[in-house]
């Protein structure tokens, strides 16, 4: 039986069975260990993780389960930003104006057309 924080212990193969002989360890939690695969996707939720990503400036969503790594975690925060500026609206190629005719153009086009003087 292996040694447990109670006197009577748990047989080996339970022990092992719930993989309590692996250690995961998560460096954005200060590389702390984890003991067993149960406790390592569990800590994902508590605090301790969600402080360190906190600090990184990060927020803590699923798209960051099972990140570990600062570098990794600040790679994949980076891709989310700028995947979301991409659906963004942009002022300078979107925008869209109306000349006296009714034509619709864009700011680029309305700009050239009215310092020509031709609106």
């Amino acid at each position: 039986a292996v040694v447990s924080t109670q006197s009577t212990g748990i047989p080996y193969w339970l022990y092992k069975l719930h993989g309590l002989n692996l250690y995961f360890n998560c460096e954005i939690c200060g590389n702390f260990k984890y003991r067993g695969p149960k406790a390592f996707q569990r800590h994902f939720a508590e605090w301790r993780h969600a402080h360190g990503m906190r600090c990184l400036g990060i927020p803590n969503t699923a798209h960051f389960a099972n990140v570990t790594l600062i570098e990794d975690a600040r790679a994949l925060w980076e891709k989310i930003k700028a995947e979301k500026n991409k659906d963004k609206f942009q002022k300078e190629t979107e925008e869209e104006f109306e000349d006296s005719h009714g034509n619709v153009v864009s700011r680029k086009v309305y700009n050239d057309l009215k310092r020509q003087g031709l609106l």
